[in-house]
Parts: structure tokens; C-alpha cells; sequence
């Protein structure tokens, strides 16, 4: 392999990492928060794209309003699932909650399908130029470059917010104990509420930074949903610089596995670490093990 051809396997393995860890985040921040696996977080940004493309987009007003208004969209949508759902038996056992996002999922999912589904693939709308930049003789695609920045701009943003802010804390100490936080005079409820708007915001971000590169169909999301799974179980779900680092991994392994060996393999290698980390590090690479009396 020469060197071009290394770095181009490189920049697209950590473009599809970035897309892994910002749905894993995500991910992670809602089974922290509320103990479900939201296997719908794919399927809420699918629905927002087409209410971008199809819908959104006709309204008179700039790109960016429209963007940020099929955002917002997404994590109202997400945010309404979560007070239906969820929100009324919060402590409820855990699996029966994620059996209903599994329902979310297919519910969302034939919506969609019956509504677009006909006349899928669609064109999406580049949310940058084309073109590329030349540095030192590698050609980097505008795309990659604003999925990039993108992705770093949100990380940092979700760092700022955990760290540095009072809704941050309070999501730091759900997270670690719903309980001694609502003893402490936290609004569990609330806190929970704003995770899952955040949730859906990052989902339709995602998708609609993907859908222009791959078009836009009803299955849009579904092999980001589970590697973004993947990522986070790799990662740790309990550690979310942990998710971030499993997603640009796995990304990586990805794209170099189906360089050098064959790109069919390119799904299986996907799962064949996800069944490696469950089998001898089920909590992560950087996840707390919790270890309890018996």
C-alpha cells in the first residue's frame, strides 16, 4: 500500500469513526441516563432528512435556518418519544423499555417507508461545496473535512457541557446514581427529557451529514445504528471519551480490513469485534467494571 492510498484509507476510516462515535455518544448518553438501549436513535434522524429534503427545504429561508429547524424537528420528535415511551415508568424494568424502542424503530421505519419509500433513493443536499484541498499532494474532499469539523465541534461542545455547566452536572449525576441525584433535589425527569432531545439532535445531524454521501433511502441509518452499537459497547458505555475513541477505531479497523484483505468483509469485521469485546471485555476498553456482593 503507498502512501496516498494510506492516508485516503485513513481520512475515510476516521470519517466513518466520526459518524460511529457521535451516534454512539448519543447512544451512550441515554443508557446512562435511562438505562435503555434506544435502538430508534437511527430511525428519528432518517425521519428528520426526508422532512429536511422533501419538506424543509422548500421554506423560505437559508440553508442553515433549515437545518437547524429539521434539527430541532428531530429532537422534538425524540423528546415527545421519551415523555410517551418512557418517561412514565422511568424505573421500570429495563428491558421492557427497550423492547418499546425496538417498536419505535418499526413503527418509524414503516412510516417512512409507506410515505417515501417508492421512489427511494433520493438526493440529499450536500451540506458543504465540491471539491477538494491539496495538502502536500493528498487531496482531502470538502465533505470529509466538514464531517470532521463538525464532529470536533460537537465533542468539544458535549465536553463544555458536562464539565462546565450546571445541566452538565446534574447529567453527570443521573448518569452515575438517578436515585442520590433525585435525594440531592434533581429533577430526574428533566434531566432525562433534555438527554433524549440532545440524543435526537445528534441522530439527525448525523443523517443529514450522511445522506448526501450514501443518498438518502428509508434504510438510510440502520448499518450506522449498529456500529454506532458496537462503538459504544467497544468504547465502554459508561465512558463517553471511551465511546468516541471505539467509534474512530472501529472505523479504522473497518476501512484498513477492507482495504488490505476484501471490502465484503468489511460488515463482518464490524461484528466479529463486537463478539470479541462482549466475550472478554464486556464492560469496554475504558468502561468500569462493577463488581457487587453476591
Amino acid at each position: 500500500m503507498n502512501l496516498d492510498l494510506a492516508l485516503a484509507t485513513a481520512v475515510a476510516g476516521i470519517v466513518s469513526g466520526a459518524y460511529y462515535a457521535l451516534l454512539g455518544l448519543a447512544i451512550a448518553l441515554i443508557y446512562r441516563t435511562t438505562a435503555v438501549a434506544n435502538f430508534a436513535q437511527g430511525e428519528l434522524g432518517t425521519l428528520s432528512t426526508f422532512l429536511l429534503v422533501l419538506y424543509v427545504s422548500r421554506l423560505p429561508m437559508s440553508p442553515l435556518l433549515q437545518l437547524v429547524f429539521s434539527i430541532a424537528i428531530a429532537a422534538g420528535i425524540s423528546s415527545f418519544a421519551y415523555l410517551t415511551l418512557l418517561r412514565s415508568q422511568r424505573g421500570g424494568d429495563a428491558l421492557n423499555l427497550t423492547v418499546r424502542t425496538l417498536a419505535l424503530y418499526t413503527l418509524i421505519h414503516a412510516v417512512t417507508l409507506y410515505l417515501w419509500g417508492a421512489n427511494e433513493p433520493y438526493t440529499a443536499k450536500s451540506l458543504f461545496s465540491s471539491g477538494r484541498v491539496d495538502i502536500t499532494g493528498f487531496k482531502l474532499a470538502y465533505d470529509q473535512m466538514g464531517t470532521l469539523v463538525i464532529a470536533a465541534c460537537l465533542g468539544l461542545g458535549l465536553f463544555v457541557l458536562f464539565r462546565f455547566t450546571r445541566v452538565g452536572l446534574a447529567m453527570r449525576s443521573v448518569a452515575m446514581n438517578a436515585e442520590v441525584a433525585s435525594l440531592l433535589g434533581i429533577d430526574v425527569n428533566r434531566i432525562a427529557l433534555v438527554v433524549w432531545l440532545i440524543a435526537g439532535a445528534i441522530g439527525a445531524l448525523v443523517a443529514m451529514l450522511i445522506a448526501p454521501v450514501s443518498f438518502l433511502g428509508t434504510d438510510l441509518m440502520q448499518p450506522y445504528i449498529l456500529k454506532a452499537f458496537t462503538a459504544a459497547v467497544l468504547g465502554g458505555l459508561t465512558s463517553f471519551p471511551g465511546v468516541v475513541v471505539g467509534g474512530l477505531l472501529l472505523g479504522l479497523i473497518e476501512s484498513f480490513g477492507s482495504t488490505w484483505i476484501s471490502i465484503h468483509l468489511r460488515e463482518p469485521f464490524t461484528f466479529a469485534i463486537l463478539l470479541l469485546v462482549l466475550l472478554f471485555r464486556p464492560e469496554g476498553l475504558f468502561g468500569r467494571q462493577h463488581v457487587g456482593r453476591v
